[in-house]
């Protein structure tokens, strides 16, 4: 199959998969929640107007629908084209990237509404436990995480020796490096740092942790392969399957943070006016 073929179907589904089926699902949570703890039965979830988080479904899925379309149009663009295709790496990590801004708009908002909720709570509990890296990630996870650098680094270090005019060098450790230092100061900050929603049930926020935690190491180590594939992709002339390897990696991102969307087994009960409620 010629390369430029391939491309296009991986392309489409990098469409369906990022601007369809992950939001249907998302939208599926949102409205279970609202179904089944609605405002009236538990308040506490809810610190704005009932016709705010209407509006804000109601946005979420008008957003993923018009980005559904406009990539079906650029799919069929690209296939009535003629081009090199030395830009289709691009144009896939830029149509990535407005994939990603309805669910960025959805993380702001739970951030905020966090926040009113703290704000709107007269009493707090601290946890006097203290808390433990391998309480929330595996000694095998971290390691992998580790071995995955290292590798990538004696990579590096091999392909320099080959003299292409095209490697970036230690720049590429470089920019590894500080990926994975941003990664360890947010897996910090969710380790010690304080729970914004005041009400989360203390088993939640060490799942919320676990969740979080883990998904950040499987997401180093796939950026780790996938920055790995694609020099070993320049350096035995198989550039033709860069973009390919690009959108396939996005899907594969989007489907390992998708994991942060849990809540069927969220403990709703803390939302309630009266915890204690039946």
């Amino acid at each position: 199959m010629p390369e430029h073929m391939l491309f296009h179907i991986v392309l489409l589904g990098q469409v369906l998969l990022v601007s369809f089926y992950l939001p249907r699902k998302i939208l599926g949570r949102m409205t279970y929640v609202f179904d089944t703890y609605p405002p009236s039965t538990h308040p506490k979830l809810y610190p704005r107007p009932v016709e705010h988080y209407e509006k804000a479904r109601r946005n979420y899925r008008i957003m993923n629908r018009v980005i559904l379309i406009a990539g079906f149009l650029l799919v069929t663009v690209l296939l009535g084209i003629t081009r090199s295709g030395d830009w289709d790496h691009v144009i896939a990590m830029w149509l990535f990237l407005v994939q990603c801004l309805p669910v960025m708009h959805l993380d702001f908002s739970s951030i905020r509404e966090a926040r009113l909720m703290r704000e709107s709570c007269s009493t707090r509990k601290a946890e006097l436990r203290p808390r433990r890296l391998f309480e929330f990630v595996s000694p095998a996870v971290l390691g992998l995480v580790i071995a995955t650098y290292v590798a990538f680094f004696l990579l590096v270090l091999y392909v320099r020796q080959l003299e292409f005019s095209w490697f970036g060098g230690y720049w590429n450790i470089t920019a590894m490096t500080v990926m994975n230092l941003v990664f360890a100061a947010v897996a910090f900050r969710q380790i010690y740092g304080k729970k914004l929603n005041p009400h989360q049930a203390p088993e939640d926020r060490i799942t919320q942790i676990e969740t979080v935690v883990n998904t950040l190491a499987f997401v180093s180590v796939a950026a780790t392969v996938f920055i790995a594939l694609n020099v070993a992709l320049a350096a035995f002339d198989l550039r033709a399957y860069q973009p390919v390897a690009h959108s396939l990696y996005f899907q594969l991102l989007a489907v390992v943070c998708f994991r942060v969307y849990r809540v069927y087994s969220s403990n709703f009960e803390v939302y309630k006016e009266d915890p204690l409620a039946t």
